[in-house]
């Protein structure tokens, strides 16, 4: 089989395959219960620069009777800048994730929202190894039937069915999609923060931290004395 007679480019289908087999997303580890431990959370914020051109100036070019001939511009190096913030949350002095820290402290409906979306992202990292897998092999299924139709004809020219052509173009786009979907949904999952908000978690520890602040201790009973059994 000739891939340079076929058109194939071997790429597109390598890429569908390696999602396939690296692309699996899976949901983070959750389930962290409530310790008692107060809610923190840790905002930090660093500053990058980074080294841009900007236009200062024009000069004009003249030929020898002063004719306006065209023109340059002149360019200078200036210093940019530009802030990332950084969060993470804790319970006492250990980090946990997002979807328990909103559990822990009562905002459920963040604690839905963060689930919804992960959830979605496996999904959609589902359907697209799908896509991939199965354009990937109907790309390959075609181009294996389309070198083993090719026919001659009385002239010996070499000719093969259109369809294989159609169908490894289809299974390459639907491959590509697909291998597309499977790696965007698998990005949803590993995403750190879903609600990418430390002002509402923030506001979420100190409605908890006061409310365990409010509770008195718990009074430990005296265990009763057993009653002696009469005979």
């Amino acid at each position: 089989m000739s891939l340079r007679n076929t058109g194939f480019r071997p790429f597109p289908l390598v890429m569908m395959l390696a999602a396939g087999s690296w692309g699996c997303a899976t949901l983070p580890k959750t389930g962290v219960e409530s310790t008692g431990e107060p809610l923190n959370v840790e905002v930090r914020t660093e500053t990058h620069t980074y080294v841009t051109q900007a236009k200062v100036g024009e000069v004009q070019h003249r030929d020898a009777r002063g004719r306006y001939v065209g023109s340059s511009s002149i360019y200078e190096n200036r210093m940019g800048a530009y802030d990332i913030t950084r969060w993470q949350v804790f319970q006492g002095e250990t980090p946990i994730d997002d979807q328990d820290f909103f559990n822990i402290a009562g905002d459920t409906e963040a604690a839905t929202q963060i689930a919804t979306y992960r959830a979605k992202g496996v999904m959609m990292n589902r359907v697209g190894l799908g896509m991939a897998i199965g354009g990937g092999a109907l790309a390959l299924a075609s181009i294996i039937l389309g070198s083993a139709l090719v026919a001659k004809n009385e002239y010996g020219l070499e000719s093969r069915p259109t369809w294989t052509t159609w169908s490894m173009t289809g299974g390459l786009i639907v491959g590509a999609v697909g291998g597309s979907l499977a790696l965007v949904g698998n990005a949803r999952t590993k995403r750190k923060h879903p609600i990418d908000d430390p002002q509402r978690a923030a506001n979420a520890a100190k409605r908890y931290n006061q409310a365990i602040g409010e509770q008195p201790e718990p009074i430990e009973e005296e265990p009763r004395p057993r009653r002696k059994r009469r005979r």
